[in-house]
Parts: structure tokens; sequence; C-alpha cells
């Protein structure tokens, strides 16, 4: 659960409906900073990367004390059950989607793999998970290129190394791994910027968006952008420069805010919880003028 302090009391968002809003945005990537909008199963993460907070969130839980947790501030074994669940459940699915879920699971306690870098190094208590991770990670590359999968290539047996010994991506590394990875935590990080506040942008930029489906061999670099974040009006919003294929894009997010109260227990906290209505948020994103 997102939880975010209102003048109305607490706003709750479930991680499922903070992963859709991160889908919807993938669904209709395709604007300035790309050229097509991203295939079946990258959709598939970017839609289901919580997929193992369903049932969870179905049941709003206190924080040891008398307010509900939030997904920040959760206890490492819980955690890691939830991750380990969502990407169990979408390498199902498939794969590469299975794969993208991995390296983003594991990149939230690796400092996302060398791009917040300012972040803490992994925790002990996280180890054991990323190493399980990381090996999944080994096993559904292989999977994939001996079924002759188009997203992967013999590139990414060396970026997977990389990235695992050193956090790093290889010198004229030319596949589309990276990239695609790149793109989920640029979704993920602009639905939360409409997740972690009732005043959104709760964000004012999102870097590290790559620009083109490669980067460049050639020349080493990287094609990336930062998107702009701005409010410029009741739930309407500028991106900068714009991602998406629809100018404006309408999307929703369902939230409840529950009065701000001391919760006796858990099933006060979800009678209060259940008896808030939801309200669909509808957020329109537009190009500067």
């Amino acid at each position: 659960m997102i939880v975010a302090e209102t003048d109305d009391g607490l706003q709750l968002v479930t991680q499922p409906d903070h992963a859709r809003l991160a889908g919807q945005f993938a669904d209709h990537w395709g604007g300035a900073v790309e050229r097509a909008t991203p295939d079946a199963a990258v959709r598939i993460a970017a839609h289901e990367h919580d997929a193992g907070w369903h049932s969870y969130d179905m049941a709003p839980r206190l924080d040891g004390g008398d307010s509900p947790v939030d997904f920040r501030e959760m206890d490492p074994e819980t955690w890691v059950s939830l991750y380990e669940d969502g990407i169990d459940a979408v390498a199902e699915l498939d794969a590469y989607a299975g794969l993208l879920v991995s390296l983003h699971g594991a990149g939230l306690r690796r400092q996302r793999y060398g791009l917040s870098p300012s972040w803490p190094e992994t925790p002990t208590a996280f180890e054991p998970f990323v190493d399980r991770e990381e090996a999944r990670q080994s096993r559904l590359l292989a999977d994939l290129l001996a079924a002759d999968r188009p997203e992967v290539s013999p590139a990414d047996e060396r970026l997977i190394a990389c990235l695992h010994e050193s956090q790093s991506v290889p010198d004229g590394y030319d596949g589309r791994l990276w990239p695609d990875y790149r793109r989920l935590q640029a979704w993920d990080t602009l639905s939360l910027a409409f997740c972690v506040t009732d005043a959104p942008p709760g964000y004012a930029a999102v870097g590290d968006v790559p620009t083109t489906g490669r980067d460049d061999p050639e020349s080493g670099a990287v094609a990336d952008a930062t998107l702009s974040l701005a409010a410029v009006g009741p739930g309407e919003f500028t991106v900068d420069p714009y991602p998406f294929d629809a100018d404006p894009l309408t999307a929703w997010l369902p939230v409840r805010t529950v009065g701000q109260q001391a919760f006796d227990d858990e099933r006060a906290l979800r009678e209060a919880y259940y008896e808030t209505p939801v309200e669909t948020r509808t957020l329109t994103l537009r190009s500067p003028a």
C-alpha cells in the first residue's frame, strides 16, 4: 500500500493500482522520446511488476503502531516474500517480462543497477533475495536465448554479468534489455509521482529515460532523456519532452482517503478502508504549450 498524508486524512493507493497506472503509460509510450509502442512482453512487465501485492493489499496492515504501513517501511521478510511471489507470477506469464521484473525487484536493493548511486548499498537483510533473483535472471536469460527470443541477444549475457558484478553496463552494449529495464524504471517512477501525494507530481523529474530502441554501440553513449513534470491545473500536468502517442493522454488512478485517526487494530483499519468510497482520479497529461 502507498500511504500519503493529506489535509483530509490518509490517501491509500494499492501497489497493483500503481502498477496499472505504469501500464497505462507503457501502453501509450511512443511520443517524442520513443519511436514505437513497447511490445507485449514489456507491457506485461509494466502492468504486473507488483503482481505479488494483489492479495496483501486487499487487507491493509498496521505499521506496528496505529497507522497503516507504507510499502517503503515494510519489514524485509514480508517485502521479499511479496516481490518473489510477484516475479514468480510474471515469469510464468512471459519469461522476458519475468526477467525485467526480476531486474526491477533486485534493482530496488542494488541502487537500481547504477541508476540510483545515492541509494544505500544492499542491506544485509536483502542480500539473499538479490542473490536468488540474480541467479533467476541468469536462468531466464539462458532460456530466452535457447528459445531464440528476439528480445535478447548474446550481448545480454555480458550485460547481466556486468550488472551482477559491478552494477555497470559493458562498453559497446547493443542489446535492448538494458533500455527496456530503464523504460520500466521510468514508468514506475512516473506512476509513483502521482501516487505518493495528493498534490502531484511527487517528483519534478524522471531521468534516465531511453529515447530509442537501442543505445549507441559505436560511441558508447546512452540515449536518454529527463522528463520534467509540472501541474498546470486540477488533474492536469505537462510532461517535457512528451513521451506518449496521444496528446493529451487521459489516465486513471483509484484512491481511497480514510480519515486521519489512530486505529486500535487492523480490523478497524480495514473497516475504515472499505467504508471509504473509491475515488477514480483522472489524470490528464499533455505536452507543454
